[in-house]
């Protein structure tokens, strides 16, 4: 018997994958470099990422054109105004805040089917403490969480002895995160001159957070046509341990893959966190493939930690992990995203056209 994601999935690839072939689709992402140099570099594709995604998408059989960068993506667009194009973007060239945004706002200025969500929402989860700040309003469980820029916003720190772990605002992939990122607060020189020396170095703010000892467990989700559903939770282990306790994912870790996944769902907490993520989701108005980060405890309390707008779903991702569970294959994680931009350029066509007609005499 089929899931019901597996059934909405199989209604938007009958629905759109003959409309592929009508369009020129447009990669935008950043490759690492030959060499472990840049503190960036665990959010871009590997060599064989990148061939892995060049596989994936080229098996739509749609005309395909990469771009390293935005700057080649932007000439290529203004220089072939009369292709139909539709754009999947993983670049986020340049520092700090809203640089994953540019190619989305590009997009909407010129009428450019896109994957995934609008350039706010982008810029918006791309910002760690206004996103936690705004789940907290609504009554999201959310770590405790402080903003160090130069000094304490609001001067608010955290209490002498609270167990926190330490992140660049505006990061993804671990960047700027390992295992001296987690330490006891005391409000003395030598703890604010780490963090002093974190800000320097990342050339950003730093997010304090309250950290939860236990397990991690990432929740893959799609939205589209109005709807927001949940993929399998999927927990994070180290070295074949399931309950990380203390240990975290750093950015070596991140960088060369060292983790495994494994099926959270029969865990008490499972439904519950398909639940919020889902809600997190609508709230904050991710619209395509996101997801959605929890730490949870032995007791059962949870933490949502983080939030993507753009999650890797390459053969070793949560992602890829959670639709090989329900059946799928790789390239149609492809084609979940690229049948998902197209839906959604569908149905505004749809409103515009039935907004024309009601202006009409």
């Amino acid at each position: 018997m089929k899931t019901k994601i597996a059934t909405l999935l199989d209604n938007l690839f009958m629905s759109q994958s003959e409309l592929l072939s009508n369009f020129t689709l447009c990669i935008v992402c950043n490759k690492k470099e030959t060499q472990h140099s840049s503190l960036l570099e665990s959010e871009y594709f590997s060599d064989i990422e990148f061939e892995e995604i060049v596989h994936l998408f080229t098996s739509l059989g749609m005309a395909t054109e990469f771009f390293l960068n935005e700057d080649e993506f932007i000439k290529f667009v203004l220089n072939n105004s009369n292709k139909q194009l539709v754009t999947y973007n993983a670049a986020q060239s340049g520092r700090g805040a809203g640089r994953k945004s540019l190619v989305p706002a590009f997009c909407n200025m010129h009428n450019i089917p896109y994957t995934g969500s609008n350039a706010y929402v982008v810029s918006l989860c791309r910002h760690k403490y206004h996103t936690n700040k705004l789940l907290s309003s609504v009554g999201f469980p959310v770590p405790q969480s402080w903003l160090y820029n130069g000094g304490f916003t609001g001067k608010i720190t955290p209490c002498e002895g609270q167990k926190i772990i330490l992140k660049p605002i505006y990061e993804s992939a671990s960047v700027g995160i390992n295992n001296d990122s987690i330490l006891t607060f005391n409000n003395n020189k030598e703890l604010i001159k780490i963090i002093q020396n974190k800000q320097d170095l990342h050339k950003q703010p730093i997010l304090l957070q309250t950290f939860l000892s236990g397990f991690e467990i990432e929740v893959p989700i799609l939205s589209f046509n109005l709807e927001v559903n949940s993929l399998l939770p999927v927990g994070i282990s180290l070295d074949g341990i399931q309950l990380l306790g203390e240990n975290i994912l750093d950015y070596e870790r991140v960088y060369f893959d060292k983790y495994e996944f494994y099926d959270f769902s029969q865990n008490t907490l499972g439904n519950t966190l398909i639940d919020v993520a889902q809600n997190v989701a609508r709230f904050l108005g991710i619209e395509g493939l996101g997801r959605v980060d929890f730490r949870t405890d032995k007791t059962g309390q949870f933490y949502i930690t983080d939030v993507s707008t753009n999650p890797h779903f390459v053969t070793h991702s949560s992602v890829s992990y959670a639709f090989k569970n329900l059946g799928f294959s790789s390239i149609d994680i492809a084609r979940t995203i690229v049948c998902s931009a197209l839906s959604k350029n569908s149905n505004q066509n749809s409103d515009q056209n039935c907004k024309s007609e009601h202006r009409k005499p």
